[in-house]
C-alpha cells in the first residue's frame, strides 16, 4: 500500500501518484500517475489542473473506472447509465506518453523537465518514471515487479544507458518498498514464470470439460489470463464492467470488437488518434489480420470455460454455482514450508475489479447478541454450530470483520429496505453452509505463486543495477519503523553516496518515540513501587514501623534503577532541561550515603534495636537538595527528615513573619 506523499525532493513543483493539497506548498506545475491501482489515486477525483502524464493505457483505464455500488445497480438495473469516477475531471487533464520516448514538459515559460516512462511489470499500463533537468535525475518506480529478466532488459535500454553504466548517477531512486524486508518470507519470491508453470501444471490435471473460475480482484494478472487462454484454446469470460475497461486498450472500431467477443458499447477514437499503442491490447482484445478479426483471449460471452468476472454480476455460470463444481484459482505472493502467502490486498489495488463483501461486527457485546439471537433462531443442530464458530472467529479477529462473499449482496438485491436481523440470521446460515462446501472441496482451488510487487532479494538487484545516490521508500509503516529497516540497512551498500535522507527523517520520529516509551515504563515502574510499598505497610501494620534493614532489604533488587532514576529525576534544577541534567557535587562526593550502593548502606547505617528511635546522626557538610530529600523519605529509605538536617525554608524572612492586623 503506497504512502507516498507525492512530494519530489529534486522537483518540488510536480507531483506523482498523490494529488491531495499540501497547505505548506505551492500548487504543482504538473502531475504524473504511474498506474491506477486505488492507491494512487488520493486526491485525483477533485484534481482540476494541472496535467497529468501517464501512460495511454492508463487513461483509458482511469476515464472508465467506477465505484463498486454504481456498477451493482447499473447491473441491477436500477440505474439507466454508468456512473464513472474520474470521466468528467480527466477527460481533458489525462495526457498519454509514450513508452521509452525521452518527452520534454514545459512547466512554465523558464521551467522544463524531461520525462521518459517505463514499463514497471506490475499491472497493464504501469509505468516508472525517469525525470531529468538541470543536472538532477530521479527514477520514481511506482509499483514494479524487478525480476532478474526485467532489470537486465533496462540495463540495455539506451535511454537508461549512462544510469546504470556509470556515467551518471540519479540523485534519488523513488523506490516501491512493499515487500522491502530480510527475513522471511518477503526475501525470494519465485519469478512470475514459475508460478504460471505450477498453474498450468495443475490445471492439466483436470478433465477436458472442466470450468475454472480464476479469481482477479484488481489490475495485473493480465499475463496469466493470456497464458490460460493459450494453454487451454478457450476465451476467458469478463462481466460487462471489466470488458469494457480493457476493450478500451484496444484501437479497433465497435465492429471489429464485436467480431473478436467483446460486444461493447463504445468507439475508441482517442487513442486510434493519438496513434499510441498499448502493448497488451493485441493479446488481450484482439487485432485486425488482413480482412478477418483475430480474437483476443478476452470475452463478453459466458459459454466458455474460464471466467474471471466479478461475482454477483449475473454470470449464468459462476452465480449459479451453488454445488461449488467449477475449479478455483486463486493467485498468492509466495509459498513458505508449505504455508501459503495470501496475496488479496497486499500492495493495494484490493477491490479495484472485485468486491469483498464483509461485515463490520463492531465490539464483544455485538457478537455476543448476535450469537444468542442465532443459537434461538437455528433450529439445525450442525449449522447452528457453524454459524457460532464463524461468529467466533469475529471475536479472534483483531479488525473484527466477518466475509460473507455475494451472499450479503443477493439478500440486498431482493429487498428495497435494510436487511432485518431475521433476514440477517438467514444471510449467516447461507455463508456458513456455503463455508462448510468449500471446505469439503478444498482440493478443488488451486493457488499458484504470482506476486505483483518485489522481492527483498529483488529490489536489491534493481538497486545495484543504478547504484543511484539516494533510495527514497514509497511504501513505509512509520508505527513499525526500525533503524533494521531504514535504507542505510536495506540498501546502503548498493548506494553510490552516504545522505539516506528519509533515515533522518524517520530516526527523529523514532527516538522520539523510544524517549516517550522510556518515560512511560518509568512512569509505570514508580506506580508499581508504589503500590507495593502500600501493599506492605498494610501487611506489617502500624504496630510494627518497617526497620531500615527490612527497608534495604526489600529494595535490594531496584536499588540500581532507583539510583538511575533519581540521577535523572530527583536532580534536577530548573536551569538546566532534562538532556543537559548533570551530577551535583554532593551526589559525587557522597561515598558513604546511604542512598549509593546496598552493600556500603549496611556499613554505614545505625542499626537500631526495635522501637528503638535511632538518635540523630550528624549531618553530611554538604547537605543534597530538598527534592532529593523528599524523593528519598518518599520512597521510606531513610528514617526521619532530621536524619538530614531538617527541612529549610527557600522563603524570604519578610514572608514569614506575621502582620499586625
Amino acid at each position: 500500500m503506497s504512502t507516498f506523499n507525492g512530494i519530489v525532493a529534486e522537483f518540488p513543483q510536480i507531483r506523482i501518484d498523490y494529488f491531495r493539497p499540501h497547505p505548506d506548498r505551492r500548487p504543482p506545475l504538473a502531475c504524473f500517475l504511474s498506474h491506477v491501482h486505488s492507491d494512487h489515486l488520493a486526491g485525483l477525483e477533485s484534481l482540476r489542473a494541472p496535467f497529468v502524464y501517464c501512460s495511454a493505457a492508463t487513461r483509458e483505464i482511469l476515464l472508465r473506472l467506477e465505484k463498486y455500488h454504481y456498477r451493482v445497480n447499473f447491473a441491477r438495473g436500477i440505474l439507466e447509465s454508468r456512473t464513472v469516477t474520474y470521466d468528467k475531471s480527466m477527460h481533458k487533464l489525462a495526457k498519454p506518453l509514450p513508452l521509452e520516448t525521452p518527452t520534454v514538459i514545459e512547466l512554465d515559460p523558464k521551467n522544463k523537465i524531461r520525462v521518459t516512462l517505463f514499463d514497471a511489470n506490475h499491472c497493464v499500463g504501469a509505468v516508472m518514471f525517469l525525470i531529468e533537468a538541470d543536472g538532477k535525475a530521479i527514477l520514481y518506480t511506482g509499483d514494479v515487479r524487478a525480476e532478474t529478466w526485467w532489470v537486465n532488459s533496462l540495463v540495455q535500454n539506451p535511454v537508461l544507458l549512462p544510469y546504470t553504466l556509470g556515467a551518471k548517477r540519479l540523485d534519488c531512486m523513488y523506490l516501491d518498498t512493499t515487500f522491502a524486508t530480510k527475513s522471511e518470507p518477503y526475501r525470494e519470491f519465485p519469478s512470475k514464470a514459475e508460478g504460471i508453470r505450477e498453474l498450468l501444471q495443475k490445471v492439466q490435471e483436470y478433465p477436458h470439460d472442466t470450468k475454472f473460475y480464476f479469481h482477479s480482484w484488481t489490475f495485473g494478472y493480465e499475463n496469466v489470463w493470456i497464458a490460460l487462454s493459450a494453454f487451454l484454446d478457450c476465451q476467458i469470460h469478463l462481466d460487462q464492467y471489466r470488458a469494457r475497461i480493457y476493450a478500451s486498450l484496444s484501437a479497433l472500431e465497435k465492429k471489429h470488437l464485436r467480431e473478436a467477443g467483446l460486444d461493447m458499447q463504445h468507439d475508441n477514437k482517442y487513442l486510434r488518434n493519438s496513434g499510441l499503442q498499448v502493448r497488451e491490447a493485441s493479446a488481450l482484445c484482439g487485432f485486425r489480420n488482413g480482412n478477418h478479426i483475430q480474437p483476443g483471449c478476452l470475452t463478453s460471452q459466458s459459454n466458455t470455460r474460464l471466467h474471471s468476472c466479478e461475482r454477483g454480476m449475473g454470470c449464468p455460470v459462476i452465480d449459479a454455482d451453488t454445488a461449488a463444481n467449477i475449479v478455483h484459482i486463486i493467485p498468492i505472493v509466495t509459498r513458505v514450508n508449505g504455508t501459503d502467502v495470501a496475496e488479496i490486498g497486499a500492495g493495494g489495488g484490493k477491490g479495484d475489479l472485485d468486491q469483498k463483501e464483509e461485515l463490520e461486527t463492531g465490539d464483544v457485546a455485538d457478537v455476543a447478541k448476535l450469537m444468542e439471537l442465532c443459537a434461538k433462531e437455528i433450529q439445525d443442530d450442525e449449522l447452528r454450530s457453524r454459524v457460532l464458530a464463524l461468529l467466533q472467529t469475529a471475536l479472534d479477529d483483531k479488525k473484527g470483520n466477518i466475509g460473507l462473499g455475494t451472499v450479503l449482496q443477493k439478500e440486498s438485491q431482493d429487498s428495497e429496505d435494510d436487511l432485518s436481523l431475521q433476514t440477517f440470521v438467514s444471510v449467516l446460515s447461507s455463508h456458513a453452509a456455503i463455508t462448510e462446501s468449500a471446505d469439503k472441496l478444498k482440493n478443488e482451488t488451486i493457488r499458484f505463486p504470482y506476486s505483483r510487487h518485489s522481492s527483498y532479494s529483488e529490489l536489491c538487484t534493481l538497486v545495484e543495477a543504478f547504484q543511484p545516490k539516494d533510495v527514497y521508500p514509497c511504501t513505509v509503516d512509520e508505527g513499525c519503523w526500525c533503524p533494521t529497516l531504514g535504507i542505510r540497512s536495506l540498501f546502503g551498500s548498493f548506494c553510490s553516496a552516504n545522505s539516506f535522507r528519509h533515515d533522518i527523517e524517520m530516526t527523529e520520529m523514532y527516538e522520539a518515540k523510544v524517549e516517550r516509551g522510556r518515560r512511560g515504563k518509568r512512569n509505570r515502574e514508580g506506580e508499581s513501587r508504589e503500590e507495593s510499598q502500600t501493599s506492605e505497610a498494610k501487611r506489617v501494620g502500624a504496630t510494627e514501623p518497617i526497620t531500615p534493614r527490612q527497608s534495604e532489604r526489600e529494595n535490594t533488587t531496584n536499588i540500581s534503577t532507583l539510583d538511575d532514576e533519581i540521577e535523572e529525576t530527583a536532580f534536577h534544577t530548573p536551569a538546566e532541561s532534562p538532556g543537559e541534567a548533570r551530577r551535583t557535587p554532593i551526589m559525587e562526593e557522597q561515598v558513604d550515603s546511604p542512598m549509593t550502593s546496598p552493600r556500603t548502606r549496611s556499613s554505614t547505617l545505625h542499626e537500631p534495636t526495635p522501637r528503638e528511635i535511632p538518635p540523630p546522626r550528624q549531618p553530611n557538610p554538604k547537605k543534597p537538595n530538598n527534592r532529593a530529600i523528599a524523593y528519598k523519605a518518599a520512597l521510606g529509605i531513610e528514617l526521619t527528615w532530621a536524619d538530614f538536617g531538617g527541612l529549610v525554608s527557600t522563603r524570604r524572612a519578610s514572608e514569614t513573619e506575621e502582620k499586625e492586623l
